[in-house]
């Protein structure tokens, strides 16, 4: 059996198993372990594999993941996310469709402690629908609107997915944190003109908040501005080449501890749930890590990635059309799957057919990201869109679906311009020092 054939066969067993069920790191190396067997028998595959765990686990880059969630897990624990809400509802709350602006504000604000758009969803259901229902918002605008802030979590940089590409492409972190902002904002804007245009057309799906006197707006802004502070240094840092992305995480964390504790919003007890937190976390990235590389190392020794990038090179196709079929992809394995093992499943297949098109890889970085998140948004069975049902249970699955059309459309058309204005993602890292 040639390795190219092994090599599917191993891709068919990863997708079965993927929906059986089966924990997404023991998915990876199962179908990974499978392959080299296959491919190099026991003896010799065994000796092959035995590197790979250590090389995985010790890797110094790997640090970043588990200090840039401690960042968000003590600013969540420390009431700094709800700051910047209770902040973004004073400022934004007045205006036509406020409250829904101030959730896309402020998840972007969470975006910088979270890195996840379905943990973004799922948190702005609790902390944002309760205050939207008290003043009047109908669920198809209020739900539609949490559900279609969550790819900022992702986009808005420290993100999770991006450390996650960054690391399996070979791409610079630190490029692919400055590419995400000028996106997310650019999502940002494209999300608040939709629900703008939503509650002139209908304003009774989204009643205006009580006027808040300048005084207490100006308060407002004293707790929140310490973490944005934090923010501006740490990514201001790793711009600057003052300090690297991994210094920048753990600036990053240390600061949100301190804060909380300046500020005494941290007590003995949220500190150690925080940091159990943080270890389960880091543990199941480790894992995951892991076994994505025993599968990496599987697609390697198939020769599957080299063979499909060199068909995709000799076909006579625009580089653009090729992108257009990765998207069609991604938006389909959203509706199943969260960015993170979308990622960890088609990087190492669909990376190598880039480098052939001599695309740039940070900017392909940031779209497949973009991709990943909005497809997380897309009926019937987008991943956002159960959550918000499933936290969410006296609205139902169908009134989110029909609420999130026109920020499907708005979030699409974000992602073109992406596509086809690549400078959108690409014109803050050339600028990097050091770049």
């Amino acid at each position: 059996m040639s390795p190219m054939t092994v090599g599917l066969i191993g891709l068919a067993l990863m997708v079965i198993l993927m929906f059986l069920g089966m924990p997404i790191a023991l998915v990876f190396g199962i179908s990974g372990l499978a392959g080299i067997m296959m491919i190099l028998g026991p003896d010799l595959g065994i000796n092959y594999m035995m590197s790979i765990p250590v090389t995985a686990a010790a890797s110094y880059t790997l640090l970043v993941m588990p200090m840039f969630t401690m960042m968000g897990e003590v600013a969540s624990s420390g009431g700094l996310t709800t700051d910047a809400y209770g902040a973004a509802r004073c400022w934004f709350g007045r205006a036509r469709g406020g409250l829904a602006v101030t959730t896309s504000v402020a998840s972007a604000i969470f975006g910088c402690v979270c890195g996840s758009g379905v943990t973004t969803a799922m948190v702005f259901s609790q902390v944002a629908w309760p205050e939207m229902k008290r003043n009047g918002y109908s669920p198809r605008l209020g739900l539609a609107a949490i559900a279609a802030a969550g790819p900022l979590g992702t986009l808005i940089p420290p993100s999770v997915p991006l450390i996650m590409y960054g690391i399996m492409s070979e791409t610079s972190i630190g490029k692919l944190f400055m590419a995400g902002w000028l996106p997310g904002i650019l999502l940002l804007l494209c999300l608040c003109i939709t629900i703008n245009i939503w509650s002139r057309l209908r304003p009774q799906d989204a009643p205006r908040a009580e006027k808040i006197p300048l005084k207490v707006k100006l308060k407002s802004l004293v707790h929140v501005l310490p973490f944005l502070i934090l923010i501006l240094l740490v990514m201001g840092g790793i711009w600057g080449g003052i300090c690297t992305v991994n210094e920048g995480a753990a600036v990053g964390a240390m600061g949100a501890l301190l804060i909380t504790l300046v500020m005494r919003r941290m007590k003995l007890k949220q500190f150690i749930q925080s940091m159990k937190s943080v270890c389960g976390t880091g543990c199941s990235f480790f894992f995951l890590f892991v076994g994505v590389q025993f599968f990496n190392s599987f697609m390697t020794l198939s020769g599957l990635p080299r063979a499909l990038a060199a068909w995709v090179g000799g076909l006579s196709i625009s580089p653009m059309a090729v992108i257009w079929v990765i998207v069609v992809v991604y938006l389909f394995l959203g509706c199943f799957l969260d960015v993170a093992p979308i990622m960890m499943l088609t990087i190492p297949i669909f990376a190598p057919v880039v480098r052939t098109l001599g695309l740039d890889m940070v900017w392909f970085g940031i779209l497949v990201t973009f991709c990943g998140a909005l497809g997380a948004l897309t009926p019937p069975v987008g991943m956002n869109l159960f959550v918000l049902a499933n936290r969410v249970p006296d609205v139902s699955i169908g009134e989110i679906i029909k609420g999130i059309i026109p920020f499907l459309a708005a979030t699409f058309i974000a992602l073109v311009i992406v596509m086809y204005v690549p400078q959108v993602a690409t014109l803050l890292p050339s600028l990097m020092i050091g770049s």
